[in-house]
């Protein structure tokens, strides 16, 4: 398949070492009983409290990381031309080198490294991510000059992994300089996990996503738990005027009141099991199904956000874009693979 479509995506990049942790070992090689849930796996470490433990992690693969190449990647493989930019390795790190031929990798640093260790109710990615330090505008300025035509022509913007981009804030404000007022186009954001940074930190990337909507559609996408956080920082800082709290909500819920709150055209929430959307005028809700063991949940996020902003290009219904946006995630959980449309 082949689209006219094209799309930037920044700004992180990562070489992801997937693992699982073994419960029991019976011989050499993948003879073992694995640890099927993180909460064992917790038990595991606090048991060993006082004194101390091992545990196994049994490599599975090494693969692409990081929310912007993931992304990328599904886009490509769907026929989507994608503009890259990352620490993607100077030279570009071998494991890139997979790249689909549709992506044009612009590498401004070396790669973070996640070592993913997976189980059948979650994952947890330890983080390597000093090196993402250097994803400044002073050294992104160069690239973006060279690729100036190509990035501020494409369809949509995607900045990924805010979380860990410690200097996004000053980039995105330098993009929001110079993009051309056009609501057709579209900026979606993946904050990716903010619980590390502050309740100011998170309300700032807030209020710049809402600058936004001045000229781009906006898209914010959001896991569960992603969702839960924007609400306490909502909340946090706008009880005084809108008194509304919500408690233990849905994934529409949630939508609606994180849309109607910050304004942002569009909130998408995914979990596990469902997903939904919200803007000004409509709300939309798809079940999902759940994959009781899975191949591999990393990069699920990203795969789902990839779905659903091809169907935005496509100018797909809302509730559409929840059902390609899952479909696509729901067979890379369950086969490592990108399905077919």
């Amino acid at each position: 398949m082949d689209y006219n479509f094209s799309v930037f995506v920044g700004l992180d990049g990562f070489i992801d070492h997937i693992f699982v942790a073994v419960d029991q070992r019976f011989g050499p090689g993948n003879n073992f009983k694995k640890i099927n849930k993180i909460k064992e796996f917790a038990e595991r470490i606090a048991h060993a409290s006082g004194k101390s433990t091992n545990i196994e992690l049994f490599p599975i693969e090494q693969r692409i990381g990081g929310n912007g190449p993931i992304l990328a990647q599904t886009l490509a493989f769907y026929g989507v031309y994608v503009q890259l930019m990352g620490a993607l390795g100077n030279p570009l790190d071998p494991t890139f080198h997979h790249l689909p031929s549709k992506v044009n990798p612009i590498s401004i640093g070396h790669p973070g490294i996640t070592n993913a260790i997976e189980f059948d109710d979650g994952k947890l990615l330890l983080g390597i991510t000093h090196s993402l330090d250097c994803i400044t505008l002073e050294k992104c300025l160069p690239y973006i000059r060279e690729n100036n035509e190509k990035i501020f022509t494409c369809d949509a913007l995607c900045f990924a992994n805010w979380t860990m981009l410690i200097h996004l804030n000053e980039i995105l404000t330098f993009f929001w300089d110079h993009i051309r007022k056009d609501r057709q186009k579209f900026c979606f954001f993946d904050l990716a996990d903010p619980e590390k940074r502050s309740l100011n930190d998170i309300y700032s990337i807030i209020q710049l996503i809402q600058l936004y909507t001045q000229k781009y559609t906006t898209i914010l996408g959001l896991n569960l738990k992603e969702a839960e956080q924007i609400v306490a920082v909502l909340q946090s800082y706008q009880l005084t005027r809108n008194p509304t709290s919500i408690k233990k909500p849905d994934v529409q819920t949630l939508c609606q009141y994180i849309q109607t709150q910050t304004k942002i055209d569009e909130i998408v929430i995914h979990d596990t099991t469902c997903c939904a959307a919200a803007t000004q005028s409509e709300t939309s809700y798809v079940d999902g199904f759940f994959v009781a063991h899975p191949k591999i949940t990393t990069g699920a996020g990203d795969h789902f956000n990839a779905g659903y902003l091809l169907a935005k290009l496509q100018k797909k219904s809302l509730h559409d874009c929840l059902i390609q946006a899952y479909k696509i995630s729901s067979h890379f959980v369950a086969t490592g693979h990108c399905c077919n449309l």
